[in-house]
């Protein structure tokens, strides 16, 4: 994309803001997702906020290669995200199976959203925890330590996200309003 900016530092720059965006646009529209009625038009409304700025998320999260150069283990995350987004939609949008798609939809976009949640906190802490912690580390031990953070966050957050779905998702669904099936 050199064609689109000369400076390449303005490009990471400019990519980088927009994928911030995205994603607190889909931290926000997903937390009035979750502690809202199902079914609803809200429901639908930021529904449909959330889904198209994960779409956004996931599409820049492919274009940046700061970290390594290369496709990595975000790059990765960023593929899972895609399968939970679109398997929840699909769930909602093809009503199967028949008899509970809005169960499955349900526990694919909560899955979407943990992994949203996940990535904010292991990102949050390598860029908050990681330049402190830096100085009093030996080179050699920084990966480590970064993808070791990494690795921790992601295991707790989606260890407490799974807990919550087994715990709230059943009862956020005695909310649904509408035609259920």
């Amino acid at each position: 994309m050199p064609f689109l900016v000369r400076d390449r530092d303005r490009l990471v720059s400019t990519l980088g803001m927009v994928h911030m965006t995205f994603s607190l646009i889909a931290i926000g529209a997903g937390a009035v997702v979750l502690t809202n009625s199902k079914g609803t038009r809200w429901h639908r409304t930021f529904g449909h906020i959330y889904a198209t700025s994960m779409v956004g998320l996931i599409v820049t999260a492919f274009l940046i290669y700061d970290l390594t150069g290369n496709f990595g283990p975000f790059h990765v995350a960023a593929a899972v995200s895609t399968v939970t987004l679109a398997s929840g939609l699909y769930h909602i949008l093809a009503r199967r199976p028949k008899y509970n798609w809005i169960e499955w939809h349900a526990q694919w976009m909560s899955w979407s959203y943990i992994g949203l949640i996940a990535a904010l906190t292991a990102e949050s802490l390598t860029r908050f925890v990681m330049p402190r912690a830096a100085p009093l580390l030996e080179e050699r031990e920084l990966w480590s330590v970064f993808w070791g953070i990494v690795v921790v966050v992601v295991l707790v957050m989606c260890t407490v996200g799974w807990w919550l779905v087994k715990t709230r998702l059943p009862l956020a669904l005695e909310t649904v309003s509408g035609p259920k099936r």
